[in-house]
């Protein structure tokens, strides 16, 4: 997959994922891979564990773009506590909250939710 990364003078939206071990971080983790693919976000510095980390080349990158996205799978919205204890404001999605479910078909279920982020 090739990352759409912005110049660095560019308006730029960088997405961040939960990536669980339960079916729902796997599904939010593609959701984001998906909506980087299609060019929705940039990929290049999104690095979920390097903001918790406290890596400055993530926290800069997160703090100079032009918006920031968490998808969580689950309500604990770990990506956005995340993100939230490094001091950045993140638009924020749930997909418990957004209609998931193992028993659905995982594949529609991302194109919807992704159709329906980019709107």
């Amino acid at each position: 997959m090739a990352c759409n990364n912005a110049e660095p003078n560019e308006l730029t939206r960088i997405l961040y994922t939960c990536s669980g071990c339960c079916s729902e971080g796997a599904v939010s983790d593609k959701v984001g891979r998906k909506l980087r693919e299609v060019g929705y976000a940039r990929c290049g510095t999104s690095c979920l564990a390097g903001i918790g980390a406290g890596y400055p080349r993530f926290l800069k990158a997160a703090a100079e773009a032009s918006e920031v996205i968490a998808i969580d799978g689950c309500k604990m919205a770990c990506a956005k506590m995340l993100l939230k204890k490094a001091n950045i404001t993140a638009t924020s999605y749930v997909l418990m909250d957004m209609g998931f479910s193992e028993d659905q078909d995982q594949e529609a279920f991302i194109t919807d939710v992704c159709q329906r982020i980019m709107t």
